[in-house]
């Protein structure tokens, strides 16, 4: 039950998207006004006064569970549920052309995911090439990922 939990967070937009709409689909009605928190970066959960709180968390397959054992470690009572799964995207050969031409100027990475989908599309010296292009991430985990896949210029959008 939905109700029974003092907060649902969201890191994301799209994820309280999919959440509102999934309860919608399977006709699920709260007993009381659902509290929900969108946070970004992530990090700021662990700012907010959750002691002893119950936190429903809806996520991607793929999301980093350090934010969980975090809460966990300050007495949040946290049940994540896993919401959506996150599948790349193959890149056009336009795209691709465009990338290795030079003719990007910046790459955009919402997720560590991203960084990782993109990187299986290209191998040794196209692989090297598109690390060179500097990349602005939405938050410090997808930074920290651009940094450890190769990365020299990463800044992150605030």
């Amino acid at each position: 039950d939905v109700g029974a939990y003092d907060y649902v967070i969201f890191t994301s937009k799209n994820a309280e998207r999919l959440f509102r709409k999934r309860l919608k689909t399977l006709h699920i009605q709260t007993k009381k006004k659902l509290r929900i928190l969108r946070v970004g970066p992530r990090s700021d959960l662990l700012e907010l006064p959750l002691k002893g709180k119950r936190v429903l968390f809806p996520r991607s397959n793929l999301a980093p569970y350090d934010i969980v054992k975090k809460l966990r470690q300050q007495g949040v009572v946290v049940h994540t549920v896993k919401l959506y799964t996150s599948k790349g995207t193959r890149l056009t050969n336009k795209q691709r052309r465009a990338l290795l031409k030079g003719e990007v100027d910046q790459l955009y990475f919402k997720s560590p995911s991203g960084i990782t989908g993109l990187l299986k599309q290209f191998r040794g010296k196209n692989r090297a090439r598109i690390k060179k292009i500097p990349a602005l991430c939405i938050g410090i985990t997808t930074a920290e990922a651009a940094k450890e896949a190769g990365w020299r210029k990463v800044s992150i959008k605030r």
